[in-house]
């Protein structure tokens, strides 16, 4: 999907959601107004009703469409800046991508990952789960502090090879003291394609969605044998 194509959908529905506040309005004004009408000509001449109340529920109708002609306003900046945003996610296409998140493809028997230590760890578990939350491999990893890399085969507990699709990294680690150590999960691909989602434009590692301000760092693919 193209920058072009993005920003059109986005603002798509940026102004349907306009659109309709905006008939609404619309709608219950003329409501009111056939109200007014029927209230005026069935009113006691020698008991009229008080105008200061029609004048203030005219007034909060002029209020209520400055309002939205301001969200609509409003609404087309953000069309724009999720269009520009769009622009700049193109660049990426093709390029390998290391971001902040936990859930990658395995293709081709391999995916990648990577983990963070920020101390040193008495121990390191990693797990594997599938897209259904099963957990399908387990091992251990490093324990020094620092930044790790991890590929996985694709292969299950029992030596099984699994199917093509996106499984999720957990890992997890202890101090000495059997405290709980934070530990920060990427992931690492290369851009298939670009798509609106609902807080922004993502980067597609096939079929997992990673939104493009999770980018950590980008480079360009290992060239292959000649």
């Amino acid at each position: 999907m193209d920058a072009a194509t993005i920003g059109g959908s986005q603002l798509a529905a940026l102004n349907s959601a306009a659109s309709t506040a905006d008939a609404k309005l619309t709608d219950n004004f003329d409501t009111f107004l056939k109200l007014l009408t029927t209230q005026l000509v069935h009113q006691d001449p020698l008991d009229p009703m008080d105008a200061n109340q029609f004048t203030e529920q005219l007034v909060q109708f002029s209020e209520v469409e400055q309002s939205i002609q301001a969200n609509k306003n409003l609404e087309k900046l953000l069309a724009l800046a999720l269009g520009n945003s769009a622009a700049d996610a193109v660049s990426y296409l093709g390029k390998n991508i290391e971001a902040i998140g936990a859930t990658n493809m395995l293709s081709n028997g391999k995916a990648e990952y990577k983990y963070k230590l920020p101390e040193k760890a008495d121990s390191t578990t990693i797990t594997i789960s599938d897209s259904t939350g099963k957990l399908v491999y387990a091992t251990t990893g490093s324990v020094d502090a620092g930044t790790h890399d991890f590929t996985w085969d694709g292969k299950d507990s029992q030596g099984q090879t699994l199917a093509d699709g996106p499984y999720t990294i957990a890992v997890s680690a202890l101090n000495s003291a059997g405290e709980t150590i934070a530990v920060e999960n990427s992931v690492y691909g290369v851009v298939t394609s670009i798509e609106s989602g609902e807080q922004g434009v993502n980067l597609m590692l096939q079929d997992v969605a990673i939104p493009a301000t999770a980018v950590r760092n980008v480079s360009e693919p290992a060239a292959t044998g000649a």
